[in-house]
């Protein structure tokens, strides 16, 4: 590639990937969260067409030391796309998505500990593709969403001090599928989703951000394109990478640009484009040492975004498939699980996974 000399393709022969655990069943719109020593794969669709089945209730315990499957848990609910956040003790937040076919507004607790999982307080009101962002202080932030007919605009917070759920202040604009980045002063970035669920669709290129300190959302810069089900990590100088997604056209008008949020002047700034269009790829990406971030979801292989030349190349492995909703977490400083995904097309979920090597140096 033209574009080989890059910092980003030398970083791309530092990545290696192999097969990792197969999963205990196809997952997709699924979690993957880490906790302690155990990497937790939580719900999703399991059969064709991101249908449930009973395996949607089941969560894979992955010991992260020797990347096998370890056993198995159940939750309370068998869950298609459902949100999760780590807790500061270790269990994890388990919250709304589809359920019996219908957006739900329950909540459970799951602790890898036991493989089991309790009831949690209710939502304040059913939601599916909700930001959720866990805050400097250990609270769960929980913003808009699909509530099955209409987007959202109103939040939550869980509170696991007390095991509570309060509202907080309201969304300037509804929208799901947006992402949401803790920022280094506690504050939370929300960017672009809109209305991906229904018709007629609508991508937003409109921020806010919230403060936990007010417990109000705040509109700031706007993006030069509407984008949901795209990608967001914080860099290392506390800006923040907004990575492909689609606009209104979902399939057809998924996207290779990327954008940066420069948090001192708040606003957004053209970054520089992927090798392909990827969306559906919130959960999988992983900033990298040297200003780098690996993109794993949403084509056939990873590729790796290199900020400061503002390209990217492709990662030398094959996945076997152009996988959406796949879910990527880092196991230690040098490994990463990517697990699950659908194929794009066909939409059939898949039970594998993959171990990724990563480079020297600290995350």
């Amino acid at each position: 590639m033209a574009n080989g000399g890059s910092a980003a393709g030398q970083s791309a022969t530092d990545v290696r990937i192999e097969a990792g655990p197969r999963l205990s069943a196809p997952r997709a719109t699924h979690q993957l969260v880490t906790s302690g020593s155990y990497l937790v794969v939580i719900g999703g669709c399991v059969r064709a067409g991101c249908e449930a089945g009973p395996a949607s209730a089941t969560v894979d315990i992955i010991d992260a030391r020797t990347m096998k499957l370890a056993r198995t848990g159940r939750l309370l609910a068998a869950r298609i796309q459902p949100a999760a956040a780590l807790l500061p003790d270790g269990r994890i937040l388990v919250l709304g998505g589809w359920v019996d076919g219908r957006v739900s507004a329950t909540s459970e607790i799951f602790d890898p500990a036991t493989g089991e999982s309790q009831a949690g307080p209710a939502l304040g009101g059913p939601r599916s593709g909700a930001t959720v962002v866990r805050l400097s202080d250990g609270r769960i932030l929980i913003a808009g969403g699909f509530g099955g007919r209409d987007v959202r605009a109103d939040a939550d917070i869980f509170d696991p001090s007390n095991g509570k759920m309060v509202a907080t202040g309201s969304l300037g604009v509804a929208r799901s599928g947006a992402t949401g980045t803790l920022l280094a002063d506690g504050r939370v970035l929300i960017a672009g989703g809109g209305r991906p669920d229904a018709e007629p669709r609508v991508a937003l290129a409109s921020a806010e951000i919230f403060d936990p300190s007010t417990g109000r959302f705040q509109p700031t810069g706007r993006m030069a394109e509407g984008r949901y089900k795209h990608g967001a990590v914080r860099l290392d100088n506390g800006d923040v990478l907004i990575v492909g997604g689609s606009d209104e056209r979902d399939y057809g008008g998924k996207m290779r640009s990327v954008e940066r949020f420069d948090v001192a002047q708040g606003r957004f700034l053209s970054a520089g484009t992927l090798a392909s269009a990827r969306f559906k790829l919130a959960d999988g990406l992983l900033l990298l040492p040297g200003n780098r971030v690996l993109v794993a979801a949403g084509d056939t292989a990873p590729e790796i975004f290199d900020v400061a030349s503002g390209t990217a190349v492709p990662v030398d492995h094959d996945l076997g498939g152009q996988w959406n909703y796949m879910t990527l977490v880092r196991a230690d400083e040098r490994t990463a699980l990517l697990a699950g995904g659908y194929r794009e097309g066909k939409i059939e979920p898949t039970d594998r996974s993959w171990i990724i090597h990563l480079p020297r140096g600290a995350s």
